[in-house]
């Protein structure tokens, strides 16, 4: 008998040793369980962050599509009025070919009423000076005629 608790204490030990080993697992599983826990909500927060982000980003988008559509529209008004500037110098181009072809066309008729009108004016001026002279003629004959009723007969 005596044989047998020495046995036995080998046995217990053998097993105290295995269920220390077996609760050192347990203590690793749990802290490897704990870990993932943490990397679970680390992720969950990661995965908020990239959602935010995506949020974020598709209102980047969103905006951005919108200026582009504005530029797209501005671009189109600006055309137009580049078009309505052409059209606008085309025709005022045209018009001055016209005032020039008709200038060139009255030129001689202007010249004419020009010299016309100057010798109008040369006349203008001698029948002025002539009225002037009979009015001076008219004041002196006053004057005449006034000194002869003036003296006695």
């Amino acid at each position: 008998m005596d044989d047998e608790p020495t046995k036995d204490l080998a046995t217990r030990a053998f097993q105290k040793r295995v269920i220390d080993e077996l609760a050192a697992v347990r203590r690793d599983l749990t802290e490897i369980r704990d870990q993932q826990m943490a990397m679970a909500r680390n992720i969950a927060a990661i995965d908020q962050r990239v959602t935010s982000i995506e949020q974020h980003v598709t209102s980047m988008d969103q905006r951005v599509t919108s200026i582009e559509q504005r530029i797209t529209s501005i671009e189109q008004r600006v055309t137009s009025l580049d078009e309505r500037v052409t059209s606008i110098d085309h025709r005022l181009t045209t018009s001055e070919e016209k005032v020039d072809a008709r200038l060139k066309e009255t030129r001689p008729i202007w010249e004419a009423v020009q010299a016309q009108l100057q010798r109008v004016v040369e006349k203008f001026d001698v029948v002025l000076r002539d009225i002037y002279d009979v009015r001076i003629d008219v004041i002196v004959h006053g004057r005449r005629i006034g000194e002869l009723e003036r003296r006695p007969p």
